[in-house]
């Protein structure tokens, strides 16, 4: 089997499949939501944290998963988003959106590891995209400035600075460095 027969023979079986997925992808935040709420009931919340970060995480990975897959068939196969099953489509954003919800009905958001760690995947995705796009936009070694030497070193500093902590931040290196 070639990658490209495994990925529509993927698609098919999905396809196939797509009320029970999206079933699933509405089922599996409303299970989620009553474990935490349950996990939260005891001595102390740690386990109802602990299912409610893993759940907010399984719905981000989720989208992660459907972004990518949709990267491929776009990006690889020449296939149309346009012609993609709404109900595989839907699912994973559904997904997600119920399992932030009703997490948010057991715990606040901002308490949660798996939150924290998305946003700053987010910020560091987004930084150093910007950074790609910057310069994507110079051909070759035509890069004019309109300014100082010295205006060009702070502004290439402060963004290697932004990045290395975004970084850090994102990947959990902020914390080892203060524990040890």
């Amino acid at each position: 089997m070639t990658l490209n027969q495994f990925f529509w023979s993927a698609y098919a079986w999905a396809d196939a499949h797509a009320v029970g997925l999206l079933l699933g992808g509405l089922a599996l935040p409303a299970v989620g939501t009553a474990l935490a709420f349950i996990g939260k009931g005891g001595k102390t919340d740690a386990d109802g944290r602990f299912i409610a970060s893993a759940l907010v995480g399984v719905g981000f990975v989720s989208v992660l998963a459907e972004v990518l897959a949709i990267a491929i068939g776009v990006g690889v196969m020449d296939a149309s988003l346009l012609n993609a099953n709404l109900l595989l489509l839907l699912a994973p954003v559904l997904c997600l959106l119920g399992c932030l919800a009703g997490t948010r009905m057991v715990f606040p958001l901002s308490e949660l590891g798996s939150v924290r760690t998305a946003g700053d995947l987010a910020g560091f995705g987004l930084a150093c995209a910007a950074v790609v796009w910057f310069f994507s936009k110079f051909r070759g070694w035509g890069i004019v400035f309109f300014g100082s030497v010295l205006q060009l070193l702070v502004i290439a500093a402060l963004t290697l600075f932004v990045l290395r902590r975004l970084y850090r931040r994102a990947f959990g290196l902020e914390r080892a460095s203060r524990q040890s």
